[in-house]
């Protein structure tokens, strides 16, 4: 029994609510004004042209209102001090992904282990590919998805 009138998981539900709400598009307004562009050293957002400004400060939200939510997934892994190790990436190419895995460990796994963790999970989701006949450029656009296919997190 705790000392405390809640849990744990109280906790950590309450701040993936919290972490939930900070990107919910109704609470969320981009402010990009004075925010470089990554790609362009000193170039900032709101030195664009107006088309261009609103353009991009319209994708920006857009992406932040299509993420999947992870909200909770990702305050387990810190509350349990987890470290992401790496972003494994299937797809058309690019930025482009139809599958990605994240791994996430402990810290202080040795970098030796946390390759070959990684190396075995690309190996498997590779291997998986090889034997449907699968590859980059169609993976997972071989049908068009059905409703029971397209399970929403």
């Amino acid at each position: 029994m705790t000392d405390h009138p809640y849990t744990d998981d109280d906790l950590r539900a309450e701040a993936a609510t919290q972490l939930r709400a900070a990107r919910d598009p109704e609470n969320f307004e981009v402010t990009i004004e004075g925010h470089k562009i990554p790609s362009r050293g000193d170039f900032q957002w709101d030195q664009l042209n107006d088309d261009d400004f609103h353009d991009a400060d319209r994708e920006i939200s857009e992406h932040v209102e299509y993420a999947v939510d992870l909200a909770r997934w990702s305050v387990d892994l810190g509350a349990n001090g987890l470290h992401n190790t790496s972003e494994l990436a299937w797809g058309r190419g690019g930025d482009a992904w139809d599958l990605a895995i994240q791994i996430a460990h402990r810290p202080g796994l040795s970098k030796e282990l946390r390759e070959a963790i990684t190396g075995a999970v690309r190996g498997a989701v590779n291997l998986v590919l090889d034997n449907r006949g699968l590859d980059d450029t169609r993976l997972l656009h071989q049908s068009t998805p059905t409703l029971s296919d397209d399970v929403p997190f």
